[in-house]
């Protein structure tokens, strides 16, 4: 899943690009490439929700095992 993230956010990035480049160069197929640049954002931000997830759920885990740890040691 890592991968399919970081596949997403390399290729929203290149969407974002390249739509940017099209608004400042005028190009004929703007509005195509204006909508690649919008799921390019999506794509993004869906890289970005995964891995900030995935850092939550790192923190939370390492916090249960160090809860578990005091239980132990308190007993």
């Amino acid at each position: 899943m890592k991968r399919i993230a970081f596949a997403f956010a390399t290729i929203g990035t290149l969407f974002a690009i390249l739509a940017q480049y099209a608004v400042i160069n005028d190009w004929v197929w703007f509005r195509v490439f204006h909508t690649l640049g919008f799921i390019g954002y999506i794509l993004i931000i869906s890289a970005i929700a995964y891995f900030s997830l995935l850092f939550i759920h790192q923190l939370s885990r390492e916090e249960k095992v160090k809860m578990r740890s005091r239980s132990i040691d308190i007993q």
